[in-house]
């Protein structure tokens, strides 16, 4: 396996350091854990995160979180493994991300041990080590001891995924059949925006967190029904007010103009769910901190262009579309529409026209 091969040339050279600048020669490598990652990528051709030349650890992360597994039973040698932090700083550490190198060995019922290669600050670069990870009684990853020399355990999300993988592309977090590298650019900034994403919108080919994420890499994705309040200023529920089934009657309505996050210290913070019209109703009702927020409200200018997804009425958008028109993004907006195209034409236009016809959002191809 050439990843292997790899990997065990660069952990025969003699010289091995730390370094946030990656140098690979005949005689040493010098990375990060990031670095590290994106030496293989080169080294094999596989895209990099977003377009990016040099992704940091929440950019891995972000792709990991799309296309990936947060399940032990699904760990194995040569998986990509990453976390981030809630609050990204402008240089430094985001996160971390390393390769998996042994399969997991359970120590109890929630504790593993774990063989992986990475490169970090402790270990002077690159080298192959051992881990803790932790899970919850159902196996999903919760925690892990990085440094097995302390007894810290940092309770995070965490995911992982095949650095080679045959049906998605790590680039973009799509599906290959629907790669959508090279179509749309970074954006300038990152925003502020967070989203609460329903565990059931994962790894779906309709999920549009993924296009969020081609425009701002970094932005902040939680997983879960029921939430910790959320540690950012001025938090504020973006989420349509004209529902029967939730009082919004002494909620406080802003307005929103998005900018830099670096722009103004008090700047909103808006949170966005993540879900099926029901499920979001459902996460309001288990998490009373956010009914409590005040209200964004944002007056859809054209019925909602998600044309593969039943909307419940003609002033519903999809996440992305709600995103879109926050940021006043023209370039997310047409990235969608860029994805429905592909979408349609890979399930042909006969039955997106036979299936879709009485939908709402119906749109003749």
């Amino acid at each position: 396996m050439r990843l292997q091969t790899e990997i065990n040339a660069w952990l025969d050279l003699p010289e091995k350091q730390f370094s946030r600048n990656a140098v690979l020669d005949g005689h040493q490598i010098a990375c990060d854990c990031s670095g590290l990652i994106s030496l293989l990528c080169d080294r094999l051709t596989v895209p990099k995160p977003y377009g990016l030349e040099s992704p940091r650890a929440v950019h891995y992360f972000a792709i990991l979180q799309e296309i990936g597994s947060n399940h032990i039973s699904q760990l194995k040698p040569w998986n990509l493994l990453a976390w981030r932090k809630d609050n990204v700083p402008k240089t430094g550490d985001s996160g971390h991300v390393l390769l998996v190198a042994g399969e997991p060995e359970r120590v109890d019922d929630t504790t593993y041990r774990l063989s992986v290669i990475d490169a970090t600050r402790a270990h002077n670069g690159l080298a192959r080590r051992e881990i803790r990870l932790h899970t919850n009684l159902k196996g999903h990853l919760i925690g892990v001891q990085l440094q097995l020399s302390k007894t810290k355990v940092k309770r995070t999300s965490i995911y992982h995924t095949p650095l080679l993988s045959k049906r998605y592309c790590l680039g973009c977090g799509l599906p290959l059949k629907l790669c959508l590298c090279k179509q749309v650019q970074v954006s300038g900034f990152d925003s502020s925006i967070v989203i609460l994403r329903h565990p059931d919108e994962r790894r779906k080919t309709l999920s549009t967190v993924s296009l969020i994420k081609q425009r701002y890499p970094g932005i902040l994705v939680k997983e879960g029904e029921v939430f910790n309040p959320i540690r950012r200023p001025n938090l504020a529920l973006v989420f349509p007010d004209f529902d029967s089934d939730i009082d919004f009657s002494g909620n406080k309505r802003i307005a929103y103009e998005p900018t830099a996050l670096d722009s103004q210290p008090e700047l909103t913070t808006p949170v966005m769910l993540d879900a099926t019209w029901r499920k979001s109703k459902r996460m309001l009702h288990d998490n009373d901190w956010l009914r409590e927020l005040p209200l964004i409200s944002i007056a859809p200018q054209s019925t909602s262009n998600y044309l593969l997804r039943k909307v419940p009425g003609p002033n519903s958008l999809s996440t992305v579309e709600a995103f879109a028109l926050l940021q006043e993004d023209l370039d997310l907006q047409k990235l969608l529409t860029l994805f429905m195209q592909k979408q349609i034409e890979v399930m042909g236009k006969d039955i997106y026209e036979s299936n879709y016809r009485d939908f709402i959002n119906y749109t003749p191809q």
